[in-house]
């Protein structure tokens, strides 16, 4: 047996494990080539990012770690995501997904990653630390929407299919990212590869010949086929939030079918004039997340919440196990998270931290808790999928 990560010379042979192993899974073809295009660099680079055994010279198993800046409100964060796990199948029963993801924690530790996230079942990975966390709200939005509630929205609104190639159109989506509050940094290499992820289209909305914001999107919840006139929506950006409604109600018009969109929970005026006109409305949680820095990710989504919902003055201490204890407040010039020596209102594990203070179920799924915290709760954790890799 050797263990290594993998360099530019195993390319092939990690393409083959991955589309055979989840082919086999979820049984359907697998293109992992184009599903995850900011992944596949025939160099050491992008395939250092992988941890491999390899029997008799065969790579038999592996885990990939890749890390993500984000950046919430200015603050930057460091996240990574857990993913590509795999085994051959004669070689399953080994012990070998132990063995990687326990590397692939230790990896996770010495970056000095704020919070780890992958998308697995809970009963594999609820060992590792990782916890159904996050918030993101499923808009359905159809054609009685778009004619009704939204009927004077949409006229002039065109759509232009981008490309890797289109520069001007990605230095206008990439400006539009960047002005957003939470959002994973990209670098211009890698803006096309991730708004493309899981076979995206990506296309750049225009009204009366100027662009106003853009929208990916996907056909089917398996990410299955091209995103041609897809019906998910897993990202857009926009200019203000008229040119949002513009952009989506022409799009549903457009595709004639009904939208699926993902917003995330500090997008709060959307969501309140979407909910009075979409159809249905649906929480999940987008992820599950391992927390290594409490304070630091708690302090950026408390100052996110209180410039989108205007907290509440008030002050909590949780005494995390094993951790130590976190101060959340509000005062009425300040708010934020940190580390102190006061007197705890509640105490609980790591996992009832991370549910409780990131979670998408109300905090008494988790425990009863002093009424000083329940106005910061949930704090506004979420994830864009398209930032997989």
């Amino acid at each position: 047996m050797e263990i290594r990560k993998l360099c530019a010379k195993d390319y092939d042979e990690l393409l083959s494990l991955l589309n055979g192993v989840f082919a086999n899974k979820y049984r359907r073809d697998m293109d992992f080539l184009n599903e995850q295009p900011g992944m596949w660099v025939r160099d050491d680079e992008h395939m250092s990012k992988h941890i491999g055994i390899f029997e008799d010279g065969r790579l038999a198993s592996v885990v990939g770690v890749y890390p993500l800046a984000v950046n919430i409100l200015g603050k930057e964060l460091l996240f990574a995501t857990t993913g590509n796990v795999a085994t051959l199948p004669e070689y399953e029963g080994r012990g070998y997904f132990t063995k990687l993801f326990s590397l692939a924690m230790e990896e996770i530790r010495s970056m000095g990653v704020d919070a780890a996230r992958l998308g697995g079942a809970r009963q594999r990975y609820a060992r590792f630390g990782f916890e159904p966390a996050g918030l993101c709200f499923k808009i359905e939005f159809n054609s009685d929407n778009a004619n009704k509630p939204f009927k004077a929205y949409g006229e002039g609104v065109e759509f232009e299919r981008i490309t890797k190639d289109h520069a001007e159109g990605l230095n206008f989506i990439g400006e539009i990212i960047k002005a957003k509050r939470f959002y994973v940094k990209r670098n211009d290499k890698a803006l096309y590869p991730r708004l493309s992820t899981k076979h995206s289209a990506v296309y750049l909305a225009k009204r009366d010949g100027k662009p106003i914001g853009y929208l990916c999107t996907s056909c089917d919840n398996q990410y299955v086929g091209v995103g041609e006139n897809g019906r998910n929506v897993n990202e857009y950006g926009y200019i203000n939030t008229e040119d949002f409604f513009h952009m989506i109600t022409a799009y549903q018009r457009k595709v004639g079918q009904t939208l699926n969109i993902t917003l995330a929970p500090h997008e709060t005026e959307l969501l309140q004039r979407l909910s009075d006109g979409a159809e249905y409305a649906s929480l999940v949680s987008p992820s599950r997340f391992k927390v290594l820095n409490y304070e630091k990710l708690a302090d950026a989504l408390v100052k996110l919440k209180d410039r989108t919902e205007s907290l509440s003055s008030s002050e909590a201490v949780i005494e995390i196990e094993d951790y130590g204890r976190l101060r959340i407040y509000k005062s009425d010039d300040k708010c934020g998270a940190e580390l102190t020596d006061k007197t705890a209102d509640i105490t609980l594990t790591r996992a009832e931290a991370t549910r409780l203070l990131f979670g998408h179920l109300p905090y008494f799924a988790t425990k009863n808790v002093p009424a000083n915290l329940r106005s910061f709760l949930p704090l506004p954790l979420s994830w864009n999928t398209l930032d997989y890799v």
